[in-house]
């Protein structure tokens, strides 16, 4: 249920931070998992209404199991240490990864991000408060439900995970709490956002994508990419003769990377041109961590948060106390 009051929000969060402590990561994905595809009709109902309310986008029902599916079969770092190195002067040097605490999430609503970031949070044993702006309110206000329902049974404090719509200066002044914040969107949303977080921040335009088009050479591809419900900002080429909605009209690719550069996601961008020439110039100079050429941006929908961006890195560094042949040897100071 989605949480308002900002002062109980926060203490649920502290108290969740403070208790959860197990080792059952990849059981705790199994049973959400078997949970979603048991109730997958209830998410489309839920779904539906966000839709028929002009508030929401049709999920694809494949993405998510997809999505269900990759974090079942990863390992979480928390706990683990890198496998230890010797140094040339006898140092040994290893790596331990450590739940970084209370994290808040910024994102657009869309239930792609919220989904891995609850997984995400399961790996990493992080605490998540997720802020939005109603948009999908429905199915996330059940996916939220459905996460709390099946961690607490397990020994968890369901307020693992939590939503709100208050994204207001209440939230903000509670950032000393948080340990780390999120911020997911379009540039503006991470412009609008960016200044007010006072925590480490970590950003990301995931699912926004950037569109340069110069030829028409690939009509059936844009036209199809168009018709999906992703968040896209289209550029066009002045001398394309098609009329695009809330295209934004440039001379040439030089402009087009400008723009791009300056209001893009840096998530993903895309150029369908016929000239290898501006084809070039478009990958070396549009900062993007996803750069294609005449081919749908929903190859590369994958999310880029990991595991390591949400824990704490210690990097562990000590006299070497075994030789080589594993035989104890004292310590000299």
């Amino acid at each position: 249920m989605e949480q308002n009051n900002i002062t109980l929000l926060i203490n649920n969060a502290v108290s969740s931070n403070n208790s959860n402590i197990y080792n059952n990561e990849q059981e705790i994905i199994k049973v959400f998992t078997d949970v979603i595809n048991k109730n997958i009709d209830l998410f489309e109902s839920a779904n539906m209404i966000d839709i028929k309310n002009n508030n929401g986008f049709k999920l694809d029902l494949n993405k998510i199991k997809k999505i269900l599916n990759k974090y079942s079969d990863l390992s979480p770092l928390i706990n683990s240490e890198d496998m230890i190195s010797i140094t040339n002067n006898d140092i040994m040097k290893s790596t331990l990864y450590e739940k970084t605490g209370i994290l808040l999430t910024l994102f657009d609503g869309n239930t792609y991000t919220m989904l891995e970031m609850v997984l995400l949070g399961i790996l990493t044993h992080n605490t998540i408060i997720f802020a939005y702006d109603k948009y999908m309110i429905g199915i996330n206000n059940l996916l939220i439900d459905t996460i709390q329902n099946v961690i607490e049974p397990m020994g968890l404090n369901r307020y693992m995970f939590q939503h709100t719509t208050n994204i207001g200066s209440e939230l903000f002044n509670n950032f000393k709490t948080i340990n780390k914040t999120i911020i997911i969107g379009d540039s503006d949303f991470k412009s609008k956002y960016l200044s007010l977080a006072t925590t480490d921040v970590l950003v990301s335009g995931y699912n926004n994508y950037d569109i340069y088009i110069e030829s028409m050479d690939h009509k059936d591809v844009i036209l199809d990419i168009i018709s999906k419900d992703i968040n896209i900002n289209i550029y066009v080429n002045s001398e394309i003769d098609y009329e695009f909605d809330d295209a934004i009209v440039v001379d040439d690719v030089d402009e087009a990377i400008t723009r791009i550069n300056y209001s893009g996601s840096n998530y993903s961008a895309i150029i369908f041109t016929n000239d290898n020439k501006s084809a070039s110039r478009f990958i070396k100079n549009v900062n993007s961590d996803n750069l294609l050429v005449n081919a749908s941006p929903l190859l590369v929908s994958d999310f880029n948060i990991s595991q390591e961006q949400l824990l704490r890195k210690k990097n562990i560094i000590m006299p070497n106390i075994y030789k080589f042949n594993g035989e104890k040897k004292e310590i000299i100071i």
